[in-house]
């Protein structure tokens, strides 16, 4: 394996720090710094013509690391930004210590933390990260604010830097047994399942007001983040990359791409496997894992208010499928939606009432990465993502989704009433009884389909829709 220290780290701390390593820890520090370049290296080196004729791949892994390190050096305009610069210096310090505890993991539970078939490979090490994360979130505050205010105080701008810091950090933390306490509870929220899921989850402090149309010209309304408009000039999507992190600014013709100085939502994308977005993969197949993987996720970015949450369920073989009725979109809102009193008192479904939503269902055709052919997936976009849920609301929610996605015909009759939708969100009226039964009879048949989820499970949850959607209709009365 070829290690990597670069000039600019070549002073008495970091250098005693690097001479501590073993020849082990050195190459989890390049992997963890070189990040999507090397999970993509053969990719990325063809790219870049990297080629040295005795040793390919070491010589390669060298020439990305420097021209790494090289574009991960945080401007001096960005450094002067004192109000910012802490906070997004903690954005990258968390996420490099949750990359390393996912390396250690690969290394000593990779064989307990299998991947679905078909499914994102690092997810159940993702997952006991995130465990592992939270039980320190006290003391991993105090040491990442301890090296952030190193950093500002030696001038060290170079990301190099941060991740062998954040090395360090994990190396104190990380004991064994502790990982193992974190390793049983991540799959202690298994309930089987064989329908491919995925999720993106949303973050913004501002709300619907941090896309572009509502931002322009008010980033400061969010301190410090502002509206994440330096999101690239920090690296983010590299660093926050095994979440599947970018910045979506909602600049249509330039999705994927950086737009300097416009801000936006910052999004995990948990279903994306490359930069390009040729491929994706679902997260996993069980809705307790799900569950209690986007309960994580929110707890992990404590710092960004959660804001809304597209759920990605297949479209496996189904028969006797029926179009979805006005009630049904009712309900789906009930679940997921936001309703809440505005300023006025008044109920009010907010993601319609403030124009954040085209659609609330889309019908989208997912490239596996494994097997390259296009699997069609219904995308429920219309969810807010909140952070007071627990692990059962999230899989109450997820169940009937998966239910109600395998008996409705999306593809065909796909078309929303939007207007009455959008004038029942300006003046909620609580829906029939029927209406609600005939709904959750929907969801159960659905669900009824997948043998593999545990009947005392499915019974329980159903118990669970049914009830949430009469106290959400009785607050409509």
């Amino acid at each position: 394996m070829a290690y990597f220290f670069p000039k600019n780290a070549q002073r008495p701390f970091y250098r005693t720090l690097y001479d501590s390593l073993s020849a082990v820890e050195r190459g989890m520090i390049l992997r963890e710094f070189i990040g999507v370049t090397y999970r993509r290296r053969f990719q990325f080196f063809k790219k870049y013509h990297f080629h040295h004729p005795h040793s390919a791949f070491k010589h390669n892994l060298q020439l990305a690391a420097k021209r790494q390190d090289k574009r991960f050096c945080i401007s001096r305009r960005m450094w002067r930004k004192k109000q910012q610069l802490p906070t997004y210096l903690e954005l990258i310090f968390r996420h490099y210590v949750l990359g390393f505890v996912v390396q250690r993991l690969r290394k000593r539970h990779g064989r307990e933390l299998k991947p679905e078939p078909g499914c994102y490979p690092d997810g159940p090490l993702v997952l006991a990260a995130l465990e592992w994360f939270a039980e320190h979130e006290a003391e991993l505050s105090v040491l990442i604010g301890d090296e952030i205010d190193q950093v500002l105080a030696g001038g060290d701008r170079h990301l190099y830097l941060y991740c062998l810091r954040a090395f360090e950090i994990t190396r104190q933390l990380y004991d064994e047994a502790q990982v193992q306490v974190a390793v049983l509870r991540s799959q202690s929220y298994s309930t089987g399942g064989q329908v491919p899921l995925g999720a993106e989850l949303e973050f913004s402090n501002l709300g619907y007001r941090a896309s572009f149309e509502h931002s322009f010209g008010h980033h400061a309304q969010d301190q410090p983040f502002c509206n994440f408009i330096y999101f690239h000039h920090f690296f983010l999507e590299d660093v926050t990359w095994r979440l599947g992190g970018y910045l979506d600014h909602h600049v249509r013709l330039r999705r994927y791409l950086p737009v300097p100085w416009i801000g936006g939502f910052f999004e995990y994308n948990l279903v994306r496997i490359d930069y390009p977005r040729r491929y994706s993969l679902p997260l996993t197949r069980d809705p307790g894992f799900l569950a209690r993987y986007i309960q994580s996720v929110i707890t992990f970015n404590h710092r960004v208010a959660p804001h809304s949450l597209h759920l990605n369920v297949e479209c496996v073989a189904r028969n006797e499928l029926q179009p979805a009725q006005f009630s049904d979109y009712l309900c789906l809102l009930l679940l997921g939606g936001d309703l809440v009193a505005d300023e006025d008192g008044v109920l009010r479904e907010q993601r319609f009432f403030r124009n954040e939503l085209i659609k609330m269902v889309q019908q989208r055709r997912h490239m596996s990465l494994f097997d390259h052919r296009r699997h069609q997936v219904s995308e429920f976009a219309f969810l807010r993502l909140v952070d007071q849920r627990h692990h059962d609301d999230w899989l109450s929610l997820i169940i009937a989704l998966i239910g109600f996605n395998r008996v409705t015909d999306f593809e065909r009759y796909c078309l929303e009433a939007q207007g009455e939708l959008l004038h029942w969100a300006h003046h909620p009226q609580p829906l029939a009884a029927d209406e609600i039964e005939a709904f959750v009879a929907k969801v159960e048949r659905g669900i009824q389909a997948d043998p593999s989820l545990d009947q005392t499970v499915v019974d329980c949850h159903l118990q669970r829709i049914r009830h949430w959607l009469q106290r959400q209709n009785a607050r409509l009365r």
